[in-house]
Order: structure tokens, then sequence, then C-alpha cells
């Protein structure tokens, strides 16, 4: 039997449309909200609380570690109790009121304090907000998981442009506000989430983590995964500084360039699930993983005219990469573990967006923009074609 027929989608009626598009919104709105904030750091961070650039900096991974620590442990609790909604409810209320509580914030250690915890109740929310997409039976889950994606990116591309004019019209504070209201929205939303199928009892904890340990071969698309937001993490420090240096130092040439990534990134995610129900997600991940890489390594040696066409490039294959990581999460958990896996999923991205800052600015500072942007498409490249000897010994063994 083919790996691709081995790892069909869940029998079963296929879910309307109404059943993803709420997913979706919470989704837009909660990615929506986390770079909402991010025109305005320096004039609230460093303006507002005579904070420095590195507590700026702190703003961001302070909650990217809570994500780490609290993304898995959502994922066993809500698995434990077999319901979703609860959770993300909770988790987006409280961000609200956090949110809130910024705008009278007077300190950075405050600041930075209510920070962890609201990235913990954060991710509460959309973390498990994924997993009742994953939850979903049906034959178009690749699809779904193509529209989930669309959503998370349309959401981090939309918010930090509106953001920008909240900022100049009405103060560094104004899209915190923004946002409080937002996550306010956002959990009277998720009181309409469906909660996954009922379960004759619900697992005990240990058997959560026996379930996990007996599935090695989620390892496969956490890796990617992994992988994956470590080169954008990288991108994110280094890419600016690289184009800067060959002389687009207006940020609007910048958003540009970065616009010219996150469009087809955005738009084709739908198009490549829809792919992935045909072909099954290993050769798509494999593949687009393998022409990432190469076109990453081509960053840091472009100028910028063909930096134009390798950005639209890592665009469209960015966007080949993310359904099937997802849906192989999806299809080699147990149905009672999703939650977790997802957790664990999350915990993956976070940790690799977490740690491709410091190496791009450890091999920037040691050997230029060339080998930072190289030995991250490098890393994509060796991964992609370990994924293929691990996929040809499950087909073969």
């Amino acid at each position: 039997m083919s790996a691709h027929r081995a790892f069909d989608p869940t029998p079963g009626a296929v879910p309307g449309r109404d059943r993803i598009l709420l997913p979706c919104l919470l989704l837009f709105g909660a990615m929506f909200n986390l770079t909402l904030v991010v025109a305005g750091l320096k004039e609230f961070v460093i303006g507002d609380l005579g904070g420095t650039v590195t507590d700026a900096s702190l703003f961001f991974s302070v909650e990217t570690f809570s994500y780490i620590i609290f993304a898995p442990l959502w994922g066993i609790l809500s698995d434990r109790l077999g319901r979703r909604r609860p959770f993300v409810v909770t988790g987006f209320l409280v961000s609200a009121l956090i949110y809130a509580s910024y705008v009278l914030v007077q300190s950075v250690p405050t600041l930075l304090v209510l920070r962890f915890f609201q990235g913990a109740f954060a991710v509460m929310g959309w973390s498990l907000v994924m997993a009742s997409v994953v939850d979903q039976p049906g034959g178009q889950r690749g699809r779904n998981m193509g529209l989930m994606g669309a959503a998370l990116i349309f959401g981090v591309a939309l918010g930090a442009p509106l953001g920008g004019y909240m900022t100049r019209w009405h103060g560094p504070r104004a899209p915190l506000v923004a946002a409080a209201a937002l996550f306010a929205l956002l959990a009277l939303g998720a009181l309409a989430l469906a909660e996954p199928a009922r379960r004759n009892r619900a697992p005990r904890v240990a058997a959560i983590l026996a379930a996990l340990r007996s599935r090695p071969r989620l390892l496969l698309p956490l890796t990617f995964h992994f992988v994956d937001r470590l080169a954008v993490g990288l991108f994110v420090v280094i890419f600016p500084l690289y184009i800067d240096s060959l002389g687009a130092s207006d940020p609007a040439v910048r958003g540009r360039y970065l616009a010219l990534f996150l469009l087809p990134f955005a738009l084709l995610q739908y198009f490549t699930g829809k792919m992935v129900e045909r072909t099954g997600p290993y050769k798509p991940l494999l593949l687009g993983s393998l022409l990432y890489g190469l076109l990453l390594c081509l960053v840091g040696y472009s100028e910028l005219f063909m930096l134009w066409w390798v950005m639209i490039g890592l665009g469209i294959f960015a966007a080949v990469m993310f359904p099937p990581a997802i849906l192989l999460t999806s299809q080699l958990s147990d149905p009672d573990t999703r939650g977790s896996a997802m957790g664990g999923f999350n915990l993956a991205g976070s940790l690799g967006f977490a740690l491709g800052p410091l190496l791009g600015g450890a091999v920037y500072a040691a050997r230029g923009f060339g080998t930072a942007f190289a030995l991250c498409g490098l890393i994509e490249v060796v991964l992609a074609a370990v994924g293929w000897f691990v996929v040809r010994r499950w087909r073969h063994p």
C-alpha cells in the first residue's frame, strides 16, 4: 500500500463551509493582533516607557518563549477534557484584559511580565482553534489546512500596516486598545466554535503522553515546521539589514519586497491544500522545502532587481510547504491527542522562530549576509534530502 493511501483523510461527511469559516476568522484576528502593535513598538516601549531597543525586542521574545512553554500544556489539557471551546474563549478573553492593562503600564519590567502571561493565554486561544480545524472530518482536509494557513498569513501581513496608521493618527497606545477590543470580539465569536466529537471516556494525561510517544513519525512534520520557522526568524532580523545595504533605505521599499513574499504565500495556500488532497502530503512538503532552501541560498547574493523574483519564488514555495506539514501532523496523530499534537507543532514553530534571530545574527556577524542566508537555505535542503530517505524507508521498510 502506498504512503498516500495509508494516510487518506478521515472518512465521513465533508464539513460545511461554515465549520471552517469561523475558525479561520478567529485565526485571522489572532494573527492580526500579533502584528498590530509592531509599527508603534518603538514609540510605546522606547518613547513612552523609556526603554531600549533590547526592551522592544524582548516584548516579542518573551511572548515567543511563553508559547514554547504553554502550547503543549494547553493541548494536553484540552485533549484530557475533550473540549476546545472553553479554552479558546478563556484564552482570547484573558488576552483582551491583559492588552487593555497595557494602556496603564508605566514601566518596562511590568510590561514584560504581563506580556509573558498574555502570550500564554493567546496561544491557548489560537493553538486550540487550529486543533479544532484539525479535528474536523471529511474529504477536504487539505483545503481546510490551506484556508487556515491563508488566514494566518493574511492576519500577520495586514496587522502591521494598519497598526502603523493607528500609531500615526492616535498615538502608540491606540493599537493596544484596538487589540484588546478585537480579542474581546474573538472571545465572543469563539462561543460558537464547534467541539470535537464526544468520546466515551477522557484519556488520562499519561495515556496522552504515551500515545504521542508511540507515534514517532510525528517528528517529521514537526521538524520541518521548526526549520521553516527558523528561516523566518533569521529572515526577520537579517533581511532588513541586507536590503538596506543594497540601497533600499526607504521603509516603504522594504515593505514592498516583503509583500512580494507574503502575497503569494497567503494566496496560494488554498490551492496547495487542494493539490495535497490529490498528491498526498509528502511530495509537496519535500519538493517545496528543497526549492525553498535553494532560493534562500540566493537571497544574500541577489541585487535588488533579482531579489524581486527570488522573493516571489520564496512566497510560492513557502505556500507549498505549510498545508502538507500541518496535514501530516493531523494524519499521523491519534484523534484523541490532536490538541497535544498541535501544541507540539506550535512549540516546534515557536522554538524555531526564537532561535532563528540568534543564528542569523551570529552568522552575519562572523561571515556576512551571504553566508547567513546560505546556511539557512542549506539546512532546508539537507532536511528535504533526509526527509526523502525517511519517507522512502517508510514506504519500503
